[in-house]
């Protein structure tokens, strides 16, 4: 989860009411700032490219977790395949293991 000091921001006016179809042409800054924001994601993990979606969490958690058995598919380690979840775990994490056909434990 985000603090409540990083997801102030959002709570802008300036940063925030967007309008969802105002033109790319007017939103310049934040054409800009998800740019920077993808470079520096590239840089970090070492990915070619990276994308700015999935926004919810389930969607990354799944995202994630292809990621991780493709990893291991490239390295021929196809057996890596499972995944540990906790009793606790939110009910999207056997789900998303289960969707992206690993061994649930």
């Amino acid at each position: 989860l985000n603090a409540a000091s990083q997801m102030l921001p959002i709570s802008w006016p300036e940063f925030g009411n967007v309008h969802p179809f105002v033109p790319v042409e007017q939103a310049a800054g934040y054409q800009e700032m998800f740019a920077r924001l993808q470079k520096k994601l590239e840089i970090i993990t070492g990915f070619d490219a990276v994308c700015l979606q999935p926004n919810a969490g389930s969607q990354g958690e799944y995202a994630g977790l292809r990621c991780i058995m493709e990893y291991h598919k490239s390295r021929g380690e196809t057996q890596r395949n499972v995944c540990l979840i906790p009793i606790s775990a939110h009910g999207t994490n056997p789900a998303s293991a289960a969707m992206s056909k690993m061994k649930i434990v």
